[in-house]
């Protein structure tokens, strides 16, 4: 069974994330309401992504399998119907239009793009020796090794969120602000394994306001005993109009320079 067919089988029984919502998918979309049509919010030439990547082309998906309270993409991650509803033989042919325009890669977004992996693979595998550009997998990475074992020989860069600590129970902050339980386990397993691969890991850590002891000082660390991981510290958090326990102010310049010095001193290889 090739990986378009593999895939294909998640559409009915979804287990792509630790939710394992199965044959709920094909009836009311599981957890993240993606059903069995994937949905592009927006698709764009990109210059606001990691140097090596840009310009992109990046392509937002609807829907997502968290509910973080402070998301800024909130509109189209928790409406999974937002956009114009894509199949395959489209998306390889935009990709291909940008590729002629420019693109350096090709970033699968969202919302999380995990719910729609059989899209994806099935639009690379279509692509062929079409796509000259490097194809990068941006995720929560709340992801299950059924879903990594999917990529596995089509996503050259995986960019990895690792926004929350290490912390477990209802009142993590990877279940609290995140609504991603057993966060840390399932997100540094899914960034370990793609690096044994030996696949390029670039890894954003969000900086949040008041966060830095419980989430960025212990996953700076962490990515410190993995020298083969590039880090992109991204500073862009802003408070959401409707908090819901989201941190309610905006992230301060010395809350920025004191995660950067963290950087420098774990002689973590940071990227811009």
């Amino acid at each position: 069974m090739n990986a378009s067919t593999r895939g294909a089988t998640h559409l009915a029984d979804c287990h792509l994330c630790p939710f394992h919502c199965g044959a709920l998918r094909s009836v009311a979309g599981g957890v993240c309401r993606v059903g069995a049509v994937s949905y592009v919010a927006s698709e764009m030439m990109h210059w606001g992504e990691e140097e090596p990547l840009r310009p992109a082309h990046a392509i937002f998906f609807s829907g997502c399998t968290a509910r973080c309270t402070f998301c800024v993409a909130a509109r189209f991650a928790f409406r999974p119907t937002y956009g114009v509803p894509v199949r395959a033989e489209m998306l390889a042919q935009r990709i291909v239009q940008r590729q002629a325009e420019g693109a350096r890669s090709v970033c699968f977004i969202g919302g999380d793009p995990a719910p729609h992996i059989p899209l994806i693979v099935e639009t690379l595998a279509l692509l062929g020796e079409r796509r000259t550009v490097p194809a990068v997998f941006n995720s929560n990475f709340y992801l299950t090794d059924e879903a990594l074992d999917l990529l596995d020989g089509w996503i050259d860069i995986y960019l990895p969120d690792l926004k929350f600590g290490p912390a477990s129970g209802p009142q993590s902050c990877g279940e609290a602000l995140g609504g991603m339980p057993d966060y840390w386990r399932v997100v540094t397993h899914c960034i370990d394994r793609v690096t044994r691969q030996g696949s390029r890991v670039i890894v954003r850590h969000l900086l949040m306001p008041g966060h830095f002891d419980c989430c960025t000082a212990p996953a700076l660390a962490w990515l410190a005993e993995r020298p083969a991981l590039e880090v992109s510290l991204l500073t862009q958090y802003l408070p959401p109009a409707s908090l819901r326990g989201a941190p309610a102010n905006p992230l301060r310049a010395e809350e920025i320079e004191r995660a950067r010095a963290l950087a420098a001193r774990l002689g973590l290889r940071l990227v811009k």
